[in-house]
This record gives structure tokens, C-alpha cells and sequence, in this order.
């Protein structure tokens, strides 16, 4: 029996307390490193189940954030369905970016959950520059601010064929509110997404021109990935019933769905809510839009006096 031959190596004359001493801690070893297996797997395991059920949680906020910023920024542009991979390592989501004209898409690339917004823009002008989808980027041009140039796009839509659907920007020569922006647009042009004034007064002098011996540039021409502002219709081309309201509730939202964003919604809410505690639609002054219509709709947009600059975005077959 094994107690016997333990008890024997005892008595050994030849079995010093030197080799006692060892297999004691060869034993103490085997048992440490065994117990140290065991709860090596069990952490091992423990963190897979916790990355298994925390993933999906942590990505699905991700999303939400990404949402939020579109519904916030970029002039009408939209997120489409997520398309969700989830593995133990490099679990990823991507939807389309696309811009919808009237019910007609315009796809600008795929945007991920997990990463920031990357806007790269192609021209040899400031005002007149493309993305790498091969659509024209929109200026805008703020009321508070003198520019030296003005873009004047609507002086050019001879130049459009016949049968296009076209995407334009318009900076204002000063702040309305949205119901006066849906009176003074005319009828056949469609108000597809209202440019918001949330800048405050570091802001905009940080943004104008500079001559001074330690700086030189231009006012700054916004493009219209870098604009706030909010849609009049859903990422289905359905007309929202209140816009206004509904870029206030994601304003709102933002505050705690915001993720990498939240500074930046947050600098939004606290420049629009003014002297009260929150925003309130009163709050809301448009300084631009972003309108769509064919060569002939949008014609009659010339020479408009409310409008200070004008700005081609995509432009697509109508049929």
C-alpha cells in the first residue's frame, strides 16, 4: 500500500531528510500547479462568458452613438440596417451611409460602430469639392461670418440635364425659425434638412478670418459632414410630423446615448438651451437648409433674398 512505502522510506537509512524535504515539494508543486490550472480555465471561461453576454450590450451603444450622430450631423445624410458580426475576437457592425433624394438613395459608403468619422474630400477649389462616392460636398456659409467668395450654385443649373434630381444647399442671410423656413421656401422645392445655429461666440470668432503676423487663413466654409442640424423625413423617405421635436428628443437622448460623441452633443445642447434649463423649439433658429428638386423647381429659388450663398450636393438620375 502506498502508506506502507511512505512509511518505509522513513525508516530507510539511505532516504535522507534531504530527499523528504524534496518530495514534499514536488508534491506541494504538483498540487499548486494543478490547482493553479484549475482556476486559470475557470477565469479563462468566466471571461468568454462575460465577453459573450457583454458584446452585443456594448456594440448595441455603439450603434446607438453612431445613430445619434447622424441624426444630428451631416446635412441629410442617413445610417441604414446595422449588419452585426460578433466573434470572441474583432466583433464588428457596419451599415450603409447613404442621402436620400425625395425616396431615392444615394449610397456614400459603409460607416462602423467602433470607429470614428473619417471625411476625406477631393477638388482643387474650397468650393468645389467631391467624396470618394463621386458626389459634389456642400458648403455652408454661416450669416454671422463675411466671406470674400460666395458659392452661387443656382447661377449654374443650366448647366444640369434635364431629368436629374438635385441635392443643393442654401446658407441664409440671417437665422429664421422653422415654421418661417417652410413659408418662405417655394412650394415645388422640397425642405429635406434644416441647418441649425449651435455655434457659440468662441466659435464663430475662432472661424473668421485671420491676417495677422502669427496666422493667415480664410473664414472657414463649413462642409456639410461638419454641420448640425436635423431631417424632415425618416431614413425610410417618410415625412416626419414635427422635425423640430424630433431633433430636440435626440438632443436629449444624446445626452446619455452618446458615446465618443457626448462632448460634442453636449457643447450642442448647452449653446441651444440658452438661459433656459433645456432646449425648447423656440430655441431652434435655422441658418440654412438643404432643399432637392429637378433643374426647373429649384429655378425658382433665384435671386430669392433670404438666400446668401448656394451650394450643389448629389446629383441623380430622376427615372
Amino acid at each position: 500500500m502506498k502508506e506502507d512505502h511512505e512509511i518505509d522510506r522513513l525508516f530507510n537509512p539511505s532516504f535522507t531528510e534531504k530527499d523528504l524535504i524534496k518530495s514534499a515539494k514536488r508534491k506541494s508543486y504538483f498540487r499548486i500547479t494543478g490547482v493553479s490550472l484549475i482556476v486559470s480555465l475557470f477565469v479563462v471561461a468566466l471571461l468568454i462568458l462575460l465577453k459573450v453576454q457583454l458584446t452585443p450590450y456594448v456594440m448595441s451603444n455603439k450603434m446607438a452613438a453612431k445613430e445619434l450622430y447622424y441624426d444630428i450631423y451631416g446635412a441629410n445624410t442617413y445610417v441604414g440596417a446595422w449588419n452585426e458580426e460578433y466573434k470572441l475576437i474583432g466583433s464588428s457592425a457596419e451599415a450603409p451611409k447613404y442621402k436620400l433624394l425625395y425616396d431615392k438613395p444615394v449610397y456614400l459608403g459603409e460607416v462602423s460602430a467602433g470607429s470614428q468619422e473619417l471625411n476625406i474630400t477631393l477638388g482643387n477649389s474650397d468650393l468645389a469639392q467631391y467624396s470618394y462616392s463621386g458626389t459634389r460636398v456642400m458648403n455652408f456659409f454661416h450669416p454671422a461670418l463675411r466671406y470674400e467668395k460666395y458659392a452661387n450654385d443656382l447661377s449654374l443649373l443650366d448647366e444640369i440635364n434635364d431629368g436629374k434630381i438635385i441635392e443643393m444647399a442654401l446658407s441664409f442671410d440671417k437665422a429664421y425659425t422653422y415654421e418661417e423656413v417652410e413659408a418662405m421656401l417655394p412650394e415645388n422645392v422640397t425642405l429635406q434638412w434644416s441647418w441649425v445655429d449651435a455655434y457659440s461666440s468662441d466659435e464663430l470668432g475662432g472661424m473668421k478670418a485671420s491676417n495677422s503676423e502669427h496666422a493667415s487663413y480664410p473664414t472657414t466654409i463649413l462642409k456639410e459632414y461638419e454641420v448640425p442640424g436635423f431631417q424632415s423625413f425618416t431614413e425610410a423617405g417618410e415625412p416626419l410630423d414635427n422635425p423640430v421635436d424630433e431633433f430636440l428628443s435626440n438632443l436629449d437622448l444624446a445626452q446619455d446615448k452618446g458615446g465618443s460623441y457626448k462632448d460634442e452633443f453636449t457643447h450642442i445642447y448647452e449653446t441651444l438651451k440658452k438661459d433656459n434649463t433645456s432646449p425648447t423649439a423656440e430655441n431652434i433658429e435655422i441658418i440654412g437648409v438643404v432643399v432637392v428638386g429637378d433643374k426647373q423647381q429649384l429655378t425658382s429659388l433665384i435671386n430669392q433674398p433670404y438666400i446668401k450663398a448656394s451650394s450643389f450636393g448629389a446629383v441623380v438620375d430622376k427615372y
